[in-house]
């Protein structure tokens, strides 16, 4: 209680924030800069270099797959800029930064899926063909993160008032 007898507003002192600075001064910022560098990746036609093939065998092979690559590079330019915006809000403990973290999260989850849908109908593979382990890994950590943070911030609502 204030010296007036009411309650006063919860302060981030009054919670653990750790894992609220985590995001915002590390997560965030990496996850936009991991997205955009994705995205020139799509664009360019270098994502494929890791696998060992060269974009243009890729292409000449399912010419359909560029176009969906520039699909998929667009929505990881969108999700990079978005992840700085979640930042921004969720630094400056603004009421929405808390779902626009579980938007991005959900985009995270929701984009991936669309390419590999798009992907699998271009080129005529099967979704578990263009499916590899850290495909699957970052599908299931961003359904965990969507419940944990959703949790975590349902606690701290108090605090997201701006």
């Amino acid at each position: 209680m204030s010296e007036n007898n009411y309650p006063s507003a919860p302060s981030p002192e009054d919670y653990s924030m750790k894992w609220h600075k985590f995001l915002i001064y590390f997560a965030l910022w990496l996850s936009a800069v991991l997205n955009i560098v994705s995205a020139f990746g799509y664009f360019t036609g270098s994502a494929y270099n890791a696998s060992g093939a060269s974009a243009s065998r890729v292409y000449s092979t399912f010419p359909g797959l560029k176009g969906v690559d520039i699909f998929m590079g667009i929505c990881l330019l969108a999700i990079g800029v978005m992840a700085l915006v979640t930042r921004f809000a969720l630094a400056g403990y603004k009421q929405k930064g808390p779902k626009m973290l579980l938007i991005l999260y959900g985009t995270n989850l929701v984009v991936p899926v669309l390419y590999l849908i798009l992907a699998s109908s271009t080129t005529g593979l099967s979704i578990a063909d263009l499916t590899g382990t850290s495909t699957w890994t970052s599908l299931i950590t961003s359904l965990i993160m969507i419940f944990a943070n959703k949790v975590y911030y349902d606690k701290r609502a108090a605090l997201f008032v701006n």
